[in-house]
């Protein structure tokens, strides 16, 4: 694999939908050892029109060159790539024990919500940029802390008119 040297770039794609189009375009990232961060596939309201979010680390001599052979699948109709500005949701699963009013002040300050709730565990959502994840993270680790994740979502500037396609 080569060096992750560079910043991740955000590639927002729009393809048609066609069966096999997410594996074809993951194929061009491991054909030139491409680390793939984050992955998010979405329908849009444009009927076989599918928004890729992908989040990789590309060297940035590379990055022109490898736009120009994704743009080459012919499913692809318009490829986007953007610098870190790729937000996400993370999602932290806390025993119980761990709720109280100081949780609560921490939740709200960190716009964080209570997105699930179960007899003996709960979880605390929050939508921003990896930066902002880490920050909560760090706030709530420990031993209430049972488990974390973050699911990448997409670009907002990514989203244009299907005439400019």
């Amino acid at each position: 694999m080569k060096k992750a040297t560079n910043q991740p770039t955000i590639f927002s794609i729009y393809a048609e939908d066609k069966k096999g189009l997410v594996g074809q375009v993951l194929v061009h990232f491991n054909k030139r050892s491409y680390e793939v961060i984050s992955l998010n596939v979405a329908r849009t309201d444009i009927s076989d029109l599918l928004l890729l979010t992908i989040e990789a680390v590309v060297p940035a001599d590379d990055l022109r060159p490898f736009t120009g052979r994704l743009k080459k699948i012919v499913e692809v109709y318009a490829i986007q790539t953007y610098a870190d500005c790729l937000k996400k949701t993370g999602f932290f699963r806390l025993n119980a024990l761990a709720l109280n009013s100081e949780l609560w002040l921490m939740i709200g300050k960190y716009g964080a919500f209570i997105s699930a709730m179960g007899k003996t565990t709960f979880v605390v959502s929050k939508t921003g940029t990896d930066n902002d994840l880490d920050e909560l993270y760090g706030k709530l680790e420990g031993p209430h802390l049972l488990g974390f994740c973050k699911s990448g979502l997409i670009v907002e500037e990514s989203l244009v008119p299907f005439e400019e396609l």
